[in-house]
């Protein structure tokens, strides 16, 4: 697809005028620094803030095909995972599990929803999580031009995160809040689905 029909899908989204907003400047950048051949690469390592069911993991996909088509990753490929994916349940498990969850998103994106539970508990005794952030670190280094890592969590919770992880923090490019949608707008997201399936509303 063109990079139009896909900015298309995503400004078709109900909502998120904000984050619409600053993906179309961000394209228009990467697109610009692409024409004039501009050396060193773009850091496009993201943190996605907001609630469950704000539209963070759609996004994500389309901009992972953005992202291809524009030649920032090779394979159009979106790699969804969570805590329970990379963290081991036992000594020596965490590193080799999440870097074999590194191996299968390089060249594409890797998305980390609910990033937040990465973080170790207060008092707990387990480094498991600090031990999980310390490889992902390292890939961000390693294949920095190889692999693009969304973080996804609610926001207060994903401030904390991201508070307590220096080293992450340097390594993020771009922050996008994604905000409650209203009445209306949820409304539309049901008329939409409804209509798209071809079923018909009763009045009330």
């Amino acid at each position: 697809r063109t990079t139009q029909e896909i900015l298309d899908d995503i400004n078709n989204l109900v909502g998120l005028a904000e984050v619409k907003a600053n993906i179309e400047e961000l394209i228009k950048y990467l697109d610009y620094s692409k024409k004039i051949d501009t050396e060193g690469f773009a850091n496009l390592n993201m943190m996605f803030k907001g609630n469950s069911g704000t539209g963070k993991t759609v996004v994500a996909r389309l901009l992972a095909e953005l992202f291809y088509k524009l030649g920032f990753i090779k394979q159009n490929k979106i790699i969804e995972v969570s805590s329970k994916d990379l963290i081991g349940a036992h000594v020596g498990e965490t590193a080799p599990k999440t870097q074999a969850i590194i191996d299968s998103a390089l060249d594409g994106v890797l998305f980390i929803d609910e990033a937040n539970t990465l973080m170790a508990s207060k008092g707990g005794t387990s480094n498991f999580p600090a031990e999980c952030i310390a490889t992902i670190n390292r890939a961000m280094d390693i294949y920095k031009d190889r692999l693009i890592v969304i973080f996804a969590g609610p926001t207060m919770e994903m401030n904390e995160f991201i508070n307590a992880n220096t080293g992450l923090m340097a390594r993020i490019g771009y922050e996008f809040d994604f905000p409650n949608f209203s009445k209306a707008e949820l409304m539309q997201i049901f008329t939409d689905e409804v209509q798209g399936n071809e079923f018909t509303l009763e009045d009330g």
